[in-house]
C-alpha cells in the first residue's frame, strides 16, 4: 500500500483521542501495514526482545504516558480506530529505540546553517526504503495557546522531525549507544518539543526527558542553533552557532561528543555516515537560502553513500533517504517532501508559509 504522502490537519476544535480516531481511521491499512513491517524488522535484529515484548512496550508506554498524557491519548485514539494494541503503536513509533534495548538502518543528516543572519534548518530522513510508502505530514492546528505546528511523520506515528510558527525546529538522527533502556517514545518527545516558544524552552524539555536510546537532536530557533547529544544517562552539547554568525552545525550517525564516544556501540556504525559528514564539511557552506538547503539535502555527489542517500548494503543497515524538510526560519517557508527527486517517479512535496500564527499551504 501506498499513502501517496497524506497531508493529516489536527483541528483546534477536536480532542487529542479525536485527533487519533481520524488518523487511525484514514490509514488503518496501512498503520497495520507498517507495525507488522517494523515488528519483524526489530525482531530480526534484535531477536532476544521476543520473549519480553509487551511488558517492555508496556514500560515504555507508561514513561511516555507519564511525560505527555495528551499526546498518549491521541495515539490511543489511532489505537482503537486501527484495531491495534498498546504495545504494536510502541512499536511503530518507538522502534528504533526499541531495537537498541539489550541496532541502526536509521540514519538522517541535520544541519542548521546562519548566513549574513538568514536561519535555515532541515535534515533528511533516512530508514528503512519499505518505510517511505507511509511517510505523512501532520498539519496541527493552534490550541490552548499553543504554537502551530507541522511534522514530517509516518502514519500512525507522533512525528519524525517538525517546526512551528514560533520559529522553532526540532530534527533529530539515530546515534549508537550501549545504554539503552525503557523510556519514552522519542516521536512524542518530537511532539511536545514543537509546543515550546523558543530554543531554550527547547533545550530543558530535552535534557530532562527519559529517553529510551541514543539519539542527536537538532534544536533551532530565530536566535541560535544547536545539536545535542542524548542518551538516558549522559547528554553533550555537539554543536552550536548564533544568528550573528555565518556558518553551519551539522551531524550525521556517529557520535562527536568526547564523553558519548566512550559509550558508542561502533559495531552497529551507520556506513554511510562518515561519507555524509565529510559531504556536509564540504558543502554546508553553499547554503545561503532556502532554495540552496534544498538543492544540498537532495544532493547525489558520491551516490550511492550520498546526502540523499541510495545505499542498499543488504548487512546491517539496508537504508535510503525516504524524505526529509527544511525550515526557513527567518523568513517563514516551510518544504516537506517524500522520495528522490531524481530516482522516484512518485516523488511527493508540499510548501508552507508561515503567516502569523498560521501555516498556510502554497504548494
Amino acid at each position: 500500500m501506498d499513502c501517496q504522502f497524506p497531508l493529516i490537519t489536527l483541528e483546534a476544535n477536536q480532542t487529542p483521542r479525536q485527533h487519533g480516531l481520524l488518523q487511525g481511521e484514514m490509514h488503518k491499512a496501512a498503520i497495520n501495514e507498517l507495525v507488522e513491517i517494523r515488528t519483524q524488522l526489530m525482531l530480526a535484529k534484535n531477536p532476544s526482545l521476543s520473549k519480553n515484548l509487551i511488558p517492555l512496550a508496556m514500560e515504555q508506554w507508561y514513561v511516555t504516558k507519564r511525560f505527555s498524557t495528551h499526546l498518549c491519548e491521541e495515539l490511543e485514539g489511532i489505537a482503537e480506530a486501527a484495531n491495534l494494541s498498546i504495545p504494536d503503536l510502541v512499536i511503530l513509533n518507538n522502534y528504533t529505540d526499541f531495537r537498541d534495548i539489550e541496532l541502526p538502518e536509521e540514519g538522517c543528516s541535520t544541519i542548521h546553517t546562519s548566513h549574513n543572519k538568514k536561519v535555515i534548518s532541515g535534515q533528511t530522513w533516512d530508514m528503512h526504503r519499505s518505510a517511505k510508502r507511509f511517510l505523512s505530514v501532520i498539519h496541527v492546528k493552534s490550541q490552548g495557546g499553543k504554537p502551530e505546528q507541522l511534522f514530517l511523520s509516518l502514519v500512525g506515528c507522533s512525528a519524525l522531525m517538525g517546526m512551528n510558527t514560533y520559529g522553532c525546529l526540532a530534527g533529530v538522527n539515530n546515534i549508537n549507544t550501549k545504554n539503552a533502556k525503557a523510556g519514552l517514545i522519542w516521536p512524542v518527545l518530537i511532539r511536545k518539543l514543537l509546543t515550546q516558544q523558543n530554543l531554550p524552552s527547547m533545550r530543558s524539555m530535552l535534557l530532562e526527558a527519559p529517553v529510551t536510546s541514543g539519539h542527536n537532536y537538532l534544536l533551532s530557533d530565530d536566535n541560535e542553533g544547536e545539536h545535542w547529544e542524548v542518551t538516558p544517562h549522559i547528554s553533550e552539547q555537539v554543536g552550536k552557532i548564533q544568528t550573528h554568525q555565518n556558518g553551519s552545525i551539522f551531524h550525521t550517525n556517529h557520535c562527536i561528543g568526547e564523553s558519548i564516544q566512550k559509550i558508542e556501540d561502533r559495531k552497529s556504525l551507520s556506513s554511510t555516515t562518515l561519507e555524509r559528514y565529510d559531504l556536509l564539511t564540504k558543502k554546508s557552506g553553499t547554503v545561503t537560502d532556502f532554495h540552496s538547503m534544498i538543492k544540498l539535502l537532495q544532493d547525489h555527489e558520491g551516490e550511492p553513500k550520498s546526502l540523499c542517500s541510495h545505499f542498499e548494503s543488504g548487512t546491517q543497515d539496508p537504508s535510503s533517504t525516504c524524505g526529509g524538510g527544511v525550515y526557513d526560519i527567518t523568513d517563514g517557508d516551510v518544504y516537506l517532501w517524500r522520495g528522490c527527486p531524481i530516482h522516484d517517479n512518485n516523488y511527493i512535496s508540499y510548501k508552507f508559509k508561515r503567516d502569523g500564527s498560521h501555516f498556510i499551504k502554497v504548494l
